[in-house]
């Protein structure tokens, strides 16, 4: 367990071949430790990230046109439709099994894994060359 909690109060570790330079994540969970942890380390990866403690305003963020990939909680479901209709690749960060209520494809990432393994799974949905990214040179 205290290695758990650890991986979330470290300094974010930038993921040697990891680049998110450019993209969108929107990061929803209900934990403001992990959602700021989560936070840190795609920062600290490239990403610009869009955060949210809730589905409620998740569902105002999940319009974003750059948006380029979400990490959601179990509780996410209607933002889990919103994103597939915009064709936006995400997965679930959660301590369950699966997902019920129609977002079953979506990847699950189980708790306790670390931020770096988020990441790492976020970066494999990224792979698919029509996944918008963020230029900086772009006017926003």
């Amino acid at each position: 367990m205290a290695e758990f909690i650890a991986s979330y109060i470290a300094l974010p570790i930038t993921i040697k071949g990891c680049s998110l330079d450019g993209r969108v994540v929107l990061i929803v969970q209900r934990s403001w430790v992990i959602a700021s942890a989560l936070a840190r380390a795609f920062e600290a990866n490239g990403a610009r990230v869009l955060l949210s403690t809730n589905p409620s305003s998740g569902l105002a963020l999940v319009s974003h046109p750059l948006l380029s990939a979400a990490v959601l909680d179990s509780n996410s479901r209607e933002l889990c439709h919103q994103l597939e209709a915009r064709g936006i690749p995400f997965l679930f960060y959660t301590a369950r099994d699966r997902i019920d209520g129609g977002c079953v494809r979506a990847p699950i990432v189980r708790k306790p894994a670390s931020p770096a393994t988020v990441i790492e799974g976020v970066q494999q949905l990224l792979t698919r060359p029509e996944t918008p990214a963020f230029s900086s040179t772009s006017s926003t």
